[in-house]
């Protein structure tokens, strides 16, 4: 399993589009989180009880779920990027 997420051993193209997968997730799971989360929060300083008893609550465990999600594809960008930077600069010859 450790070999399989080294992605020091895929291709170039291969990370680029990991990469790519990685900030189309990130995009498509932050879209209107933030506005999501400031209603809910909303929604259950107003109401309290009532609200926790029509799903505010749960909703707001998938807001943290989904927060979560977002944070994993960031950091798998980042990783990628990270990697496709070095293996520039080792093409480049410009190891600084």
């Amino acid at each position: 399993m450790k070999t399989l997420l080294d992605i020091r051993r895929y291709p170039w193209v291969v990370v680029f589009v990991l990469a790519g997968l990685c900030a189309a997730a990130f995009a498509f799971s932050t879209y209107n989180l933030f506005h999501l989360s400031m209603a809910n929060l909303s929604f259950l300083q107003q109401y309290g009880l009532v609200a926790i008893q029509n799903g505010a609550l749960v909703q707001s465990f998938e807001v943290a779920l989904c927060g979560g999600f977002a944070l994993i594809c960031y950091l798998g960008f980042k990783v990628c990027e990270g990697e496709l930077v070095s293996r520039f600069r080792r093409w480049t010859g410009s190891d600084d």
